[in-house]
């Protein structure tokens, strides 16, 4: 299942720009590894602002909750600001050629 997923950075006043440096490094091993993996299907860093988004490919959203809480190493520092569930366009069509009745 895919999902857009949009995160800000908070870490003003709980570590230091070094600290977050290190965190950030550390993640961005894990987002190459989660991209070779196929896991993430995209993921950008928004120009200008202490903000990243990503389109995720999941199992489910417990496998979403699980990586964004527990395997990420920014975790403690990522508010997730928007995650949206991600319907294909093409069996949206299907439905709305059928009127949604099966």
């Amino acid at each position: 299942m895919l999902f857009y997923v949009q995160m800000k950075w908070n870490h003003e006043g709980r570590i230091t720009l070094d600290e977050l440096w290190d965190v950030e490094a550390q993640e961005t091993a894990h987002a190459k590894e989660t991209i070779d993996s196929g896991m993430v299907v995209g993921i950008w860093k928004v120009a200008a602002q202490k903000r990243v988004i990503a389109v995720v490919d999941c199992a489910d959203a417990e496998e979403l909750d699980r990586t964004a809480l527990g395997r990420l190493p920014m975790r403690e520092y990522l508010d997730f600001e928007v995650v949206w569930p991600l319907r294909d366009y093409r069996g949206f069509a299907e439905d709305v050629n059928a009127h949604y009745r099966v």
